[in-house]
């Protein structure tokens, strides 16, 4: 799911009394631990155009929203993110303040690079290894764009059984990086090990693979699962009749999404998969990462009760264009009377309204809050392997797995259901859950979450 450090930017500045804004600007970000951002800023015939890097995360080459200079001020936006960043050119520096949200954070840029000391990760594939890597494009049926990623193939000449991973929110390259951590590669690395193919693919817009994801909804990033689905099965070393979608997070609810209107599909793997309306699971989320974090509970409350009437408005309404007026009136009511303090890090009241509106009123976010996994969890019939972390604060074990199993068919496949104690939304093993937590971890997986995917998966090769 979106959490503060998803990080989509996008920049466009200009020149300054004869200084050139052209090039590479880097920059470390505080938001609990330190993220890098490199941001290419390129001269167009009319201004400038951008891209960002968030090299912890995987995330390369991110387009902008909105991008203005004036008076040596730098501003940018990224609207389905609600992030925005305003500074102000300094001979070499840029000096200014990011925000996502209700998080506000000093940044400062400048030419040198950022050299922080690489995270260790254990866990990350050392060659040689004992399987063959190809890389591969395939095309999205629909809209006809190519999408990149990674075949692993183990030794022979197959036919194989194959998984297929699908990453969580957010832009991802085809290794789900994150903070160093890069558990798609890991999965891979160790299924393939087992004797499954396994394709990992960069999402739309991102790392390789074409396409915008700034405008995408699950529906057409579960197209792009999907393409990937057909591009396996016109492998001839793929068995067709066994691929299996692993999924993580949103993932996992696409990989439902495909179960439900692709019968065919042997089986799904869902890791920390949402099985409860959207607008529910966003609250209970930000309930308890806000709980984690420290936030009062009279402010919890009040936060919870002000989202719940606004995700309300959004189911109500059919479309985004008439649901973001009825949301901006309350949005511009419930900021009426605003202190300056509540508008720390903000230049104005507007900057604060436009930032509340934007952080719903994306294609995404409409759709998520809408969705309700019930109806295409009744529809699957295929094998089903569910895990949820104990300590997982942004999809609830409790409520998705409870509701998996009560909305998933009973049959005579292979359903299992299973909380694992102590670990987190990316299954870790963790103190508490919450996401400041994610970096700081050395194990990128715990080995007994890839030993039961391994043994599950071999377990259902015969039915």
């Amino acid at each position: 799911m979106k959490v503060l450090f998803w990080i989509i930017l996008f920049w466009s500045i200009g020149s300054l009394y004869g200084q050139t804004i052209t090039g590479t600007w880097h920059g470390l970000l505080d938001v609990g631990k330190k993220l890098r951002l490199d941001i290419h800023v390129t001269q167009e015939a009319i201004g400038f155009s951008g891209k960002l890097d968030s090299p912890d995360q995987g995330a390369k080459d991110i387009p902008a929203t909105k991008v203005e200079f004036s008076g040596g001020t730098f501003v940018f936006e990224v609207k389905n993110l609600g992030v925005s960043y305003t500074g102000t050119l300094k001979n070499d520096t840029i000096d200014g303040s990011f925000k996502q949200g209700e998080f506000t954070a000093k940044l400062l840029l400048s030419r040198k690079a950022v050299v922080v000391k690489k995270a260790n990760r254990p866990q990350e594939p050392k060659g040689p290894f004992s399987y063959t890597e190809t890389e591969v494009i395939f095309e999205n049926s629909i809209e006809k764009f190519p999408l990149a990623g990674t075949l692993t193939l183990p030794k022979g000449d197959g036919p194989f059984p194959a998984v297929i991973l699908v990453s969580g929110s957010g832009p991802q390259d085809r290794n789900e990086e994150i903070l160093g951590h890069k558990p798609f590669w890991i999965i891979a690395d160790f299924l393939t090990n087992q004797g499954f193919a396994v394709l990992r693919y960069d999402d739309r817009g991102t790392g390789q693979s074409k396409g915008v994801f700034a405008s995408a909804t699950s529906v057409e990033l579960a197209s792009d699962a999907e393409s990937a689905l057909d591009f396996m099965r016109s492998n001839p070393k793929i068995q067709k009749d066994k691929i299996s979608i692993a999924g993580h997070s949103e993932g996992a609810m696409i990989a439902v999404m495909l179960a439900a209107k692709i019968k065919d599909i042997h089986s799904v793997v869902l890791m920390a998969g949402p099985a409860i309306p959207g607008g529910d699971l966003l609250l209970k989320q930000q309930f308890l990462i806000n709980k984690a974090s420290g936030v009062s509970e009279k402010m919890n409350k009040s936060i919870q009760r002000f989202n719940r009437e606004i995700y309300k408005i959004v189911i109500e309404e059919k479309t985004l264009q008439t649901a973001r007026p009825i949301i901006e009136k309350k949005v511009r009511k419930s900021l009426k009377n605003a202190k300056e303090k509540d508008l720390a890090g903000y230049n104005s009241k507007e900057e604060l309204i436009q930032e509340a509106l934007n952080n719903v009123c994306n294609p995404w976010m409409f759709y998520f809050i809408k969705y309700d996994p019930k109806n295409d969890l009744e529809k699957v019939n295929c094998h089903v392997l569910a895990l949820n972390g104990s300590n997982d604060l942004q999809v609830p074990p409790k409520e998705n797995l409870s509701a998996m199993e009560m909305h998933i068919p009973k049959s005579s496949k292979s359903l299992v259901f299973k909380e694992l104690a102590l670990l987190n939304h990316l299954f870790q093993e963790c103190e508490t859950g919450n996401i400041t937590e994610y970096e700081t971890i050395e194990q990128t997986i715990q080995p007994a979450v890839l030993k039961l995917m391994g043994d599950w998966l071999t377990s259902i090769q015969s039915h």
